[in-house]
């Protein structure tokens, strides 16, 4: 090892301890103050969360590669096939982007904006209700989940049978991130969507669904039967809890800054601004892990060829050297370039879906919602995802 791969400074705190995964920001601000590159102690790996170096890391697939697995442990590195897409890499990857993206592409989602909308309308009217009886609402539950929830029923077009199990699926499927191994009744779910996934009877997709056309692509010979049946995963397990936490922290932020609820009241048009301000501010995803597949070189240190690397969304969506006082909310930044969705060629293949979600949110509410509060709220500490698991908003 030369004196500049040797030569970088060391992260000591264990960032998948509970307390740090529920308060994370204190880390991330550590971590970038160290330097561009940092060594943890746990898990064993190298750190970047400067938003330049994040963002010039998503953007060098050929050298920080995914194709050894995301995540921080050996169990759920082990490649499959086909391979998931989050771990497809070069022409591959790019050929099964290719089928999936234009299904969830700003211009194909339109026409279900308001079929979605009005489904939203319906239900937050039935929640205000409850409210004008003195009820709180939970901003997960009751809030957030329904949209995204109902765009995998309408939209993706499986069958009723397993969507039950759909959220714990994509919750374990990050919550296995982690380094350490966890009980058997939390990796179970991980597995169950496989073999759910691949056991769907094509006949049973709705018609004109976003899965029947993935079957579609496979009679059209753009894809194989099981690269279709993997893509599934891909279009449900991360629409789920990354929308559902990203949409409650936006709403508990709000409820904690009325002055920033009252600005989106009097000007309407904020509301892709204030929803790019909550993926940055609450980025969802923590973290994700690549391979240096060659040494990687930045500033004076070299991420050696082998190493694995975490490129940390949450620590660059707060970075000061990027963004201006960046621990304030302030749903006027409009922060276009935050990296909470990605960057580069394995973005947010759903990023579209989920703004369309959160700006109907945002919209309904200001339609119905005059004001709201939030009461005492409780972080989670998945390993994956950052967001709270209960917030109770008294709305009026």
């Amino acid at each position: 090892m030369t004196a500049a791969q040797a030569d970088y400074p060391v992260y000591e705190p264990d960032l998948f301890a509970p307390d740090a995964l529920r308060e994370p920001f204190g880390h991330y601000r550590a971590i970038r103050d160290l330097g561009p590159v940092v060594k943890l102690k746990h898990p064993d790996v190298f750190a970047l969360g400067r938003f330049e170096d994040v963002r010039e890391a998503l953007r060098s697939p050929e050298t920080l590669i995914s194709g050894q697995g995301v995540m921080f442990n050996a169990l759920f590195n082990v490649p499959v096939e086909p391979p998931l897409i989050t771990q497809a890499g070069g022409d591959y990857h790019a050929r099964l982007r290719g089928v999936i993206a234009p299904l969830l592409m700003p211009a194909a989602l339109k026409a279900q904006r308001e079929i979605l909308k009005s489904m939203l309308s319906d239900h937050l009217a039935g929640l205000m209700a409850r409210a004008r009886n003195g009820e709180a609402v939970d901003a997960v539950a009751d809030l957030a989940q329904y949209l995204p929830w109902h765009a995998v029923r309408e939209l993706v077009g499986l069958p009723t049978e397993g969507r039950d199990r759909m959220l714990l699926w994509s919750n374990a499927g990050f919550n296995c991130m982690g380094p350490e191994p966890l009980a058997e009744e939390d990796t179970a779910p991980f597995m169950e969507p496989r073999t759910w996934f691949r056991a769907v009877d094509p006949q049973d997709l709705a018609t004109g669904s976003w899965s029947a056309a993935l079957f579609e692509a496979v009679a059209q010979g753009k894809l194989m039967e099981q690269e279709a049946r993997s893509l599934l995963s891909g279009l449900v397990m991360p629409s789920l809890d990354t929308t559902i936490l990203a949409s409650a922290n936006l709403l508990y932020h709000l409820a904690r800054n009325p002055d920033q609820w009252a600005a989106l009241k009097a000007d309407p048009a904020l509301i892709p601004a204030a929803v790019l301000e909550g993926v940055r501010y609450s980025a969802v995803v923590r973290w994700f892990s690549r391979v240096a597949a060659d040494d990687y070189a930045k500033g004076e240190v070299t991420i050696p060829k082998g190493a694995r690397v975490m490129i940390m969304y949450g620590a660059a969506n707060r970075d000061e050297r990027h963004y201006p006082d960046p621990d304030t909310f302030d749903i006027r930044r409009n922060p276009k370039d935050q990296l909470g969705w990605g960057n580069g060629p394995h973005s947010c293949v759903g990023m579209h879906l989920a703004k369309v979600e959160m700006e109907l949110l945002l919209e309904v509410m200001l339609e119905q919602v005059e004001g709201f509060e939030a009461g005492p709220a409780a972080l989670g500490a998945n390993r994956g995802l950052y967001g709270f698991e209960y917030v109770p908003l008294r709305m009026r």
